[in-house]
């Protein structure tokens, strides 16, 4: 393993650990209050596009990993693709919605189990892009679609702004997981 690599491992390991941190229901500390706040989300924004960018670059310089190496890199994308994808989304849409806690208990009851479609949705595009079938997709954004489509389309989501949030958290999700597969493709 070059020391690039190793870096970059070291720093998907860093960005795995802020995103659980984010993601990850809390516990009773005083680091909520923290991530809850506007500026608190804006430096996990900068911090986890910062830590992806220089995976990136350092990929892109390494060497192939070889061996049990391969397995790590896998390993450690597919939990920094989950877990950093839920980071990301969670983060760019509670700054999209302005911090309203009035709202949240609402807004969690409009598109229900979102966190776990969004971690399968993440963990699904990791796999066909590392294998090569980039069409895999559009796949995964018609079942999303499809299966959320009723339920978006229901009065009881009209004015709720879920439609948008739909959008915002799967490009967020998305856009998170494709930059894992790059970085990981990069890196075998």
């Amino acid at each position: 393993m070059t020391v690039a690599a190793g870096i970059a491992l070291g720093l998907w390991l860093l960005a795995a650990a802020v995103s659980g941190w984010v993601w990850l229901p809390p516990g009773r500390s005083r680091a909520v209050t923290v991530r809850e706040s506007r500026t608190a989300r804006v430096v996990v924004l900068v911090t986890l596009i910062t830590l992806i960018a220089a995976c990136a670059v350092l990929a892109s310089t390494a060497d192939s990993l070889s061996g049990p190496w391969r397995w790590v890199a896998g390993a450690i994308c597919a939990t920094i693709a989950v877990l950093g994808g839920g980071a990301l989304a969670t983060s760019i849409l509670a700054l999209a919605n302005g911090d309203a806690a009035a709202t949240a208990r609402v807004r969690r009851d409009v598109l229900r189990g979102g966190a776990w479609i969004g971690a399968l949705e993440r963990l699904t595009l990791l796999g066909t892009l590392a294998s090569g079938w980039p069409e895999g997709l559009a796949v995964i954004v018609a079942v999303k679609g499809l299966a959320r489509y009723p339920e978006l389309r229901s009065a009881t989501v009209a004015g709720t702004g879920a439609n948008e949030r739909f959008i915002i958290g799967t490009f967020a999700s998305l856009g998170w997981a494709s930059a894992c597969a790059w970085v990981l493709a990069r890196l075998l």
